[in-house]
Order: C-alpha cells, then structure tokens, then sequence
C-alpha cells in the first residue's frame, strides 16, 4: 500500500461499502424515495461540477452510490401491492408444486393477475399455499398456467425480538407477497418453455440421475453438484456445523473453481486464451441458472471470470477490487441479498481470504500449502461473527479441521463429477464406480461426524450486540494491510476497540423480573426471564421465535411448564429439541396424558423423555420458586381431575409473583372452570385466545387486572379474540394487548411497578 488515501487506491472497493451502507440504510431506517433521488442527484451533480481529481470527487462517488443503494433497496423492501383480500388469482407456476407433511401444497407463481370486483393489477411473483386434499390432490407442475379463487395476504415482518422475517425471506426470494387457498383450481396451460422452465427441468433429471447412480450415498454428490441439501441427515448437518466445516456444503467458490478446472483441463492446451475465457463464460452462466443464480455462485463465477480476463489483458491481481466489482454486480440486481447469511459468508469469507493471503506472502513466499491453510483460516476468522448471529454456535475445531476437510473435498467433487458424467453415458459404469466412491464418501462423513460430535467441538454463543459486531470488524480492519501505521499500533488500536466494546456489553444487559408473551398467531409461549434464570409457559405449535429467543439471548429453559398437551401449546417444543436448545425440567398438569390429546402431543412427550428431559406433574398448590419469582398452581385440583376429559378444563391455572408485581396466567380455562382459580391479580393473561365463552364479567371483576394480554391473532385475519371479550374488557376499563397485532409483549418489574412494551409500536406504557 502506498501513502495515498485507501479511497483513492481502491475507488470501486469505497463505492462497494457506500452502496452497501446505502442498501442498508434504505431497509432499516425510515425511507422515502423523494429524499433518495435528490440525494443521488446532488451526488451526481457534484461529480459533474467538482475537479475531475481530488478527494471530493471521489466523496461524491460515494455520495451518489450511498443514496443509489437507498433508492433501490427502499423500493424493493416497500413493493406497491393491492390491498389483502379475496381475489380471483392466475399465475404461472415456478417449480413443482410441493406437498408437505401437513397436508399443505406450496409453491411460487410468477405473472400474477389479481381480479376483484372487475378491478386487475399484476404482480411479479407471490408465494402459494393451500390445502391439497384428497387421494389425488391438485399439484401443478412447473410452467403450467393456473387459475383459482384464493385470499391475498401480505408477509409480516419480525413480530418477536429475534424472531422469524419472513417479509425479507420471500422478497430476497423474488416473492412481493403471500396467496393461500386453491378454490375451483384448474391448470389452464401446459409447461412453459423459458429458460427458468428448461434449468428447472434439467436440475430435475439431473437430480434423478445423481440419485440412481450414487444410490444410498447420493445426498453429498448431490449438495456439492447441484446446491441441494435436502436429502443429507440432519445429524450429518449438524456434526458438520459443530465441526466448523458446514460451509462444503454449500456450493460456493471452491465448488465452482474446481469444476471450471475440471472443464478447462482438457482445454487449455488446445484453445487461444479468449475461446477460453468464453467458454468459461457460458460454462459458469449455465451454471449459474443451473442453481438459481444464488449469490454465491454468482460472486464465484463473476470472480472466476474476472481472474480470467485479469490474465488475458495481463493486468496485476487485485482481489479486493475484484470482489467489490462482484459485490456491487449482484446487489444493483438484488439489494436484498445484503441481509441473507448465504451472501454475508459468502463475502466474508473471500474478503478473510484477500486480507490473510498477502500477509503471508509477504513472509514465507512461494509456499502453497502455507496460503491454503492462510486462505482458510482467514475466511474462518472472517465468518465467526455471522455464523454465531445466525446459528449460535461456533466451532472451536474448525479453524484446525478446515485445511485437511478442504483438501478432501476438493478431491471428492471432481470424481463426483467425473462419475456423473461417465453415468450419464454407461449408467452401469457410473454406478459401479459410485460403489467405491460411496465407500471414500463414508469414510470422510463418518471422520467429520465423530469429530462435530465432541463434547468440545463447539460452543454455544448469544448473538453479539451492534456495537460488538462493529468493533470485531473495525479490529479487523485495523490489523490489515490496508491501514497505514505501523503494526505495532494498529494491534493495540485494535485491542483497545474490542475491549471497550465487549466491556460495555454486560452493562447493557437487564437484571430486571420480565415476562415476555411471544407473538405465535392463535397459540400461547411466554417467558419469565429472572436474572440467569429462565421459566418457560408453553410453547406454541411452532417453536422457531421461541428457539431463537433463547439461543440469541444465550438461555437454557430452567424449566418448561406445559399448561396442557395441546398442539398450540406444546408441538413447538419440537425446535427447542432440533435446535439443541437445554431444557432443565417439563412440568405437566396431573392427568395430563390421560386427557383426550393427540399422538403426535404424546410422541413430543416421549421425544423429551428419550432426550433425558425429566417430566414432573403439578397440581393445585404446588409452587416453584426462581429468587424473586413465585410461580402457584392455581388449578387443576388432583381429586378433580377425570381422564378422557377436553385436556382445556384441566390445564395449568398459574399465578406468577414477579417482584411484588402479580400475573394470572389462566392457560385454555373454559368458562365454566375459570371461576375455580380465579385470584386477584394486577394482570392477565386472557384465557383461550380470547375466546367468547371465557373471561366473564364476574371472573374479571374478582381478578379485578389492571391490564390483559391476549393471544389471537390479528383482529383482521381471525374471529379470536372474540368481540365479546374485547368488549367486556372495554367496558371494565381494562387495557389490552393483543400480540396478533402489537407482537410480542414485554412486561417489566422495575420499582414494584410494571411497564408494557409491545414490540410492533415500540412505546412503553407504565
């Protein structure tokens, strides 16, 4: 590096990050596109009227990349759409329609026409579910024309801290908003011919191909060919992820550069260097629509690409140029990939590689094998913080498992593709050389798999706070090459910034008593949080917010009271498990088994049992203690309880003493049960979702709260909580949260008082 500023020695590297800190700016802050196109046109004209060298033009580049990223991520995060309703839908289906275990078809339209009241409007692509009934359910095909009655919805946001975004997942998806319903549903064309119609179907034969060749042992070749990750055990999944190595298998750089070298191979000799580098071109756009034009293949290819073209116009390497062009290519088509984890490691970790390879070039040059274990551990180092803001855990082997795994994968992928070749010739020839293959195939998992499978192989992490993430990258930054100060002092700037960072940490963490009532639509989950502590209150049908609340904030479940074994209440302990989420003890209602429930209730009893979770029963009187909370049994009475019972009259009535601040949590009570356990409280948790046969003037007036929370689901999409029950509270004079339209509710006990924030608005209410 020379003494000249790094903006004016990396111009498109400085455009990169302004475009990027733009992208980020226009989805996570208020955006207007008014303001972002006279940003970009003073930007612009600053370039134009400033000297055509010197520093505030460069500022102006930025500027005008800044506000260009602002303007495009704004309006693809805030996409014009037609209002929620029932429509009469036609689209063209993109991908199979899919069936899964609930019974539900789900798939992707591309073309979509709304007609309502004789009024049309098209939209891009929408996501489609309904219910596929029958022996022989209605499943269209890629390409087909589709018409039905269906309602139009718009995904939500997170509704949870840590919570699921499923806005942004179908947006970076392509998909502006959500359809469900098939009514009068009917095919109405046949397969389309495009080309996302044509890579489809030949990822298709493809797949089938893979699969009868390779046999049993043909979910890696198919992770590492073709990008799908499906058919691999989740155990496997999961020893890989402990082992830090989870990354092969992903398709991404090294999958791409050694297929391309597998190609060019035999061709390098024979063609002039431009024929090469345009059948390079057609190779890796094939490929790319192959797999979907996912971000990492595409920055793979545009790298390979330029590499390529850097040595036929015999220009000098410049990595970081290279990946900011690859950058800025993918982000101007999807600013939204900028927030998928699949383009931040992606990036991540080629930027590890760029920065780590010339410090050891510089030191032990000429040495390979150094810069493969170099480029390895850099993009490790590189990829740590995203890997634990998204999965929580990171590898302690990884950093030592990498080399060698890279090693043997880099020789499994081209005899996989070898093989495949050779299949899709002689079928018998590839599949008796895929009998020894699926042998080395074994020999490498079950190596990867018992070394993830130590008890010391990773550790579980909370997610890091902003100015934690920042301060790791800024120290990152600072030791490279590309600050001009001595090493010494870039080292101890470094040092510094991470310690007061991670100082400042455990100071903004709360000691208060709180209670969280998560947001699940029209099931309960709720948290009493007190200091390490942590009591959980059912945990909805699905667990996922509930998981990632847990494994972000760095919690075991201490305990897990299940008021009662209804799917809406307990099936989302399901995640908790899969996710590896502790869990110190499940506490039922006495009887609670003997209930009418259902089987897959009973088989999630027996999955925790079978995971050493110890299972204890409670009823009326019993009480369990944190430090400065008190958790009641209020109700079932043991001699009142009757087998084969609705498992509602006989669920877990619960008063919580939270620090002198009381909570009475009536779980699914009916009507005629409620009054049994009905105790003055300063809040409720409103009992069954708000439903009209509950929650009576008279059990309200004895309870006497001083606020009530409700868990339906929006007063919009469901006919709970009842209208009744929203009335009676109105007329008491009781204020009410609904977490179907505010999101998740937090109560906090500070003082001896209770303050409500509700996570949509965002506003504290003492």
């Amino acid at each position: 590096m020379s003494a000249r500023p790094f903006h004016h020695q990396r111009p498109l590297a400085a455009a990169a990050a302004a475009y990027g800190a733009g992208v980020w700016t226009g989805v996570r802050f208020a955006w207007h596109p008014i303001g972002a196109c006279v940003g970009l046109a003073l930007s612009l004209l600053a370039m134009r009227l400033l000297p055509r060298v010197g520093k505030k033009r460069v500022a102006g580049a930025m500027g005008a990349c800044l506000f260009l990223g602002m303007l495009l991520s704004g309006l693809s995060f805030h996409p014009a759409l037609p209002p929620e309703g029932k429509y009469a839908i036609e689209g063209t289906v993109s991908m199979d329609a899919a069936l899964g275990e609930d019974g539900k078809a789900r798939a992707y339209l591309e073309a979509v026409t709304l007609t309502a009241e004789g009024k049309t409007c098209a939209l891009s692509k929408v996501y489609w579910t309904y219910y596929a009934d029958g022996d022989a359910p209605f499943l269209p095909r890629e390409g087909d024309r589709v018409a039905f009655q269906g309602n139009l919805y718009h995904p939500d946001g997170p509704v949870n801290p840590y919570g699921f975004d499923s806005r942004m997942y179908f947006l970076q998806r392509g998909a502006v908003a959500g359809v469900s319903g098939c009514r009068d549903g009917q095919a109405t064309g046949h397969p389309g011919r495009g080309l996302r119609s044509i890579t489809y179907r030949i990822r298709q034969a493809l797949t089938a191909r893979v699969r009868l060749i390779f046999g049993a042992g043909s979910a890696l070749p198919e992770a590492l060919l073709l990008g799908s990750r499906e058919e691999i055990p989740e155990e496997t999944a999961r020893s890989f992820s402990d082992a830090g190595v989870a990354h092969l298998l992903a398709v991404s750089g090294l999958h791409v550069s050694l297929l391309a070298f597998v190609l060019l191979l035999p061709l390098c000799s024979l063609m002039r260097p431009r024929a090469r580098l345009t059948v390079l071109g057609v190779f890796l756009l094939g490929y790319c629509a192959l797999l979907d034009f996912s971000a990492p293949v595409v920055r793979a290819s545009l790298l390979m690409l330029f590499a390529e073209g850097r040595r036929l116009l015999r220009r000098a390497p410049d990595g970081l140029t290279a990946l900011a062009a690859a950058f800025l290519l993918i982000l101007l088509f999807r600013p939204l990939d900028l927030f998928s984890p699949g383009f931040q490691l992606s990036f991540l970790a080629v930027l590890g590689i760029v920065a780590a390879l010339p410090l050891v070039e510089r030191r032990w040059p000429g040495k390979r094998w150094l810069r493969a274990v170099a480029a390895s551990e850099g993009a490790t180092v590189y990829t740590a913080v995203p890997t634990v803001q998204v999965f929580h855990r990171l590898s302690l082997v990884g950093p030592l498992l990498n080399p060698p795994a890279c090693f043997c994968f880099s020789l499994l992928l081209p005899i996989y593709f070898v093989v495949l070749l050779i299949g899709c010739v002689f079928l018998p020839a590839g599949q008796w050389l895929a009998a020894g293959v699926n042998m080395l195939t074994g020999w490498v998992t079950a190596a990867v798999a018992w070394i993830g499978q130590r008890p010391f192989a990773s550790v579980r992490l909370p997610a890091l706070p902003w100015w934690c993430v920042l301060a790791v990258y800024v120290a990152l930054l600072l030791i490279s090459r590309y600050v001009l100060l001595p090493f010494r002092r870039r080292a101890a700037l470094a040092a510094a910034v991470l310690a007061l960072a991670f100082s400042l940490w455990p100071l903004t963490v709360s000691r208060d008593v709180r209670y969280v009532q998560l947001s699940v639509g029209q099931a309960d989950s709720a948290l009493i949080l007190d200091g390490d502590e942590t009591v959980v209150i059912d945990a909805g049908d699905w667990g996922g917010d509930l998981a990632s609340y847990l494994l972000a904030t760095g919690r075991r479940a201490d305990c897990l009271i299940l008021t009662h074994l209804h799917s809406d209440h307990c099936l989302g302990a399901r995640e908790l498990l899969e996710q590896r989420v502790p869990i110190g003890r499940v506490l039922l209602p006495v009887g609670a088994e003997e209930q009418a429930v259902g089987d897959d209730c009973l088989e999630l009893l027996a999955a925790l049992r079978e995971n050493g979770v110890p299972v204890d029963h409670l009823s009326a009187g019993d009480a369990l203690s944190t430090g400065r909370v008190r958790i009641t049994v209020l109700w079932p009475e043991g001699d009142a309880v009757r087998p084969c019972e609705d498992a509602n009259r006989f669920g877990l009535a619960l008063l919580c003493d939270m620090d002198g601040v009381s909570l009475f949590s009536s779980g699914d009570l009916p009507g005629a049960y409620e009054m049994y356990a009905a105790r003055d409280a300063d809040l409720l948790k409103v009992s069954h979702h708000g439903s009209k046969s509950g929650t009576s003037e008279e059990f309200l007036r004895t309870v006497s709260p001083e606020g009530a929370i409700l868990t339906g689901a929006g007063r919009a999409n469901s006919s709970l909580p009842h209208a009744d029950t929203l009335n009676r509270l109105e007329r008491l004079g009781i204020p009410f949260w609904n977490t179907g339209d505010v999101g998740a509710v937090t109560v906090t006990v500070r003082g001896g008082a209770a303050y409500v924030e509700t996570f949509l608005p965002g506003k504290e209410t003492p």
